[in-house]
């Protein structure tokens, strides 16, 4: 999935190609551009879960769908 239109911080919601789904704030986009493993990733930080609080990096080729969650542009 092309990640490249989070470019704004909001609540959002990604689920990964095996099912799991993560809601939460969506705090950043990197582009392959912008890392050394040549992958774009959204950051989302879990609102719950065992992951709740933390920074998730959500690699471009691992998620199936990313939408945000409000309605703000």
């Amino acid at each position: 999935m092309d990640l490249s239109k989070f470019e704004r911080q909001a609540r959002g919601k990604v689920v990964f190609n095996d099912g799991q789904t993560l809601i939460g704030k969506i705090v950043d986009y990197t582009s392959s551009w912008d890392n050394d493993d040549e992958e774009a990733y959204l950051t989302i930080v879990p609102e719950s879960g065992k992951l709740k609080g933390k920074y998730v990096e959500c690699p471009e080729d691992e998620v199936k769908v990313a939408e945000y969650l409000d309605v703000k542009q």
